[in-house]
């Protein structure tokens, strides 16, 4: 990204999440729906099971899991960071024949952590920021509602580009 060693430390607040998913039935092949994380960095090491898509051009492709491997996703509080020079990644998890596991590393800002992008990328890019900026736990807040209680009407789901200006 162009910044100072260890900058991205001041937006740590890390979370582990440990994943069971059950093998996929006639009625049921989706393991988690499509998104993105919320996340600065999520790392993301799974079993041979596999199962992991991430969007790419409009089609899913597999992330293979490979010997030891760590996915790396950058998630929507690196997209406004970096102004959209960065995007965060679409991704989801389609369930197989097999019990699958997978361990998500999630770096986080602090809740009250004020994200917008930095005057780095809005310089570089000689645009002015594409985003407004929030409070991490208010975006999260948002996220969660949307899943547990989904708007009826697309144009009220909450996602980044409602805070873009």
């Amino acid at each position: 990204m162009g910044l100072p060693p260890g900058f991205l430390k001041d937006y740590n607040d890390n979370l582990m999440i440990v994943r069971r998913y059950l093998p996929a039935t006639e009625e049921e092949s989706t393991g988690f729906s499509a998104h993105e994380d919320a996340s600065c960095i999520t790392l993301i090491c799974q079993d041979n099971v596999g199962g992991l898509e991430v969007l790419k051009d409009g089609h899913w492709v597999p992330a293979e899991p490979g010997g030891g491997s760590i996915i790396v996703n950058i998630g929507d509080v690196i997209k406004v960071l970096s102004n959209n020079k960065l995007k965060s990644a679409t991704h989801r998890v389609v369930s197989k024949a097999a019990h699958r596991h997978s361990l998500s590393f999630f770096s986080n800002p602090h809740g009250d952590r004020w994200v917008e992008p930095l005057p780095e990328f809005t310089a570089k890019i000689g645009e002015a920021p594409r985003y407004r900026g929030f409070v991490y736990k208010e975006y999260q807040r948002l996220l969660v509602r949307n899943k547990t209680h989904p708007p009826a009407r697309p144009e009220d789901v909450v996602n980044i580009t409602h805070y873009a200006i």
